[in-house]
């Protein structure tokens, strides 16, 4: 054991150096938009974990949602409301069973809307999704990182107070925070990741 312990400091030391997969992820996330809140981290583990919001039984409802928020989506872009977006596709949270496709990518040509509701109901209803009692525990470790290592976002306090007591009456989906919606004007649909990897990755990347 004394000969391999030369060996084994400089591996246990570069270990202990990276920092976990949720703190990476946290990171991330500031780094790609860097007017996120607490609430947003949120969001983004939370469809990590939960993916889409909701089932959908109803696929034509979801058709008629997507087409009126193209068609929003394009109207203010048109008028030089804000600008095309910089990232086409992100992940979400730090376990990656989840991505985020924006709508610009329909917008754009890269991919049809067909593929993408297709892609998008899918993923609502047969993705790997935790259980809520499952994403509250995931949260409370989370908010444990957030409030040691990231007490300089804007409002964190408050914030992760306030996701507390929503969590404690089992409020679990939210909305972006204003400022991030400000900022970024977000347009996107959760996809599965393998469903991503294997149908949109390659027409958007090409």
């Amino acid at each position: 054991m004394k000969h391999l312990l030369p060996f084994l400091l400089p591996i246990l030391v570069l270990a202990g150096c990276r920092p976990s997969p949720t703190k990476a992820a946290i990171e991330r996330q500031l780094q790609d938009y860097p007017e996120s809140r607490v609430q947003d981290i949120y969001k983004s583990f939370c469809q990590d974990n939960l993916g889409p919001e909701h089932l959908i039984p109803d696929p034509e409802y979801a058709e008629n949602y997507l087409l009126t928020e193209l068609a929003s989506f394009r109207e203010d872009l048109d008028s030089l409301r804000y600008d095309a977006p910089e990232r086409m596709y992100c992940p979400v949270g730090d376990q990656g069973n989840y991505v985020r496709v924006d709508l610009f990518n329909v917008l754009d040509g890269r991919i049809s809307k067909e593929l993408l509701l297709d892609a998008f109901v899918r993923s609502a209803n047969e993705g790997k999704k935790a259980t809520p009692e499952e994403w509250v525990a995931k949260w409370k470790d989370i908010s444990g990182i957030i409030r040691r290592d990231f007490k300089g976002i804007t409002g964190a306090e408050d914030d992760l107070a306030r996701l507390d007591s929503l969590l404690s009456e089992v409020h679990l989906i939210m909305h972006h925070s204003r400022a991030f919606e400000e900022a970024y004007h977000p347009h996107y649909r959760i996809i599965a990741k393998d469903i991503f990897e294997s149908e949109l990755k390659p027409l958007i990347d090409r």
